[in-house]
């Protein structure tokens, strides 16, 4: 069976994850799945929020996952040790519900069109964002942008 490892393929192990979720409404989904795809759950959700442009920099440059990390000012080596911040295991957990529940990744909205004689508008239905938004307010604080409609330039 395929496990959750803290700092491999999760933020959060399986045993947290499970005490996160009972203290959360609307759990069913993820009480009822087995103990795979609920680790199948979190490691999804884990790759998910991997790929999110973060604050700071790795820990540690071998490091599988983007978590832990430091202020891009800290001195290599420094400090030792750095924890996975409480609101990105309460997201993970949150966005494995999610998945768990919708059965789906989470995807941008379909472009919509009009036609009007020889003019066309084109719009998004909603805000394009994959991630549900009460785990993107969970990330916000540690994200380079605050949003999905924010553009990050680097030189």
């Amino acid at each position: 069976m395929i496990q959750p490892i803290v700092g491999t393929n999760s933020y959060v192990s399986l045993e947290a994850a499970d005490a996160l979720a009972s203290e959360r409404l609307f759990t069913r989904t993820w009480h009822t799945a087995t103990e795979e795809r609920r680790a199948r759950a979190i490691i999804t959700a884990t790759a998910l929020l991997d790929r999110m442009q973060w604050r700071g920099r790795p820990l540690a440059p071998t490091q599988r996952l983007a978590w832990p990390r430091v202020a891009n000012g800290c001195p290599e080596g420094y400090p030792l040790t750095a924890h996975i911040p409480a609101p990105i295991a309460a997201a993970t957990v949150e966005l494995a519900i999610h998945l768990l529940s919708t059965g789906e990744l989470p995807s941008g909205p379909a472009i919509m069109q009009r036609m009007l004689g020889d003019s066309m508008a084109m719009y998004f239905a909603h805000v394009a964002d994959e991630l549900p938004k009460h785990v993107r307010r969970l990330v916000e604080p540690f994200l380079e942008a605050s949003s999905a409609n924010v553009a990050v330039v680097r030189f």
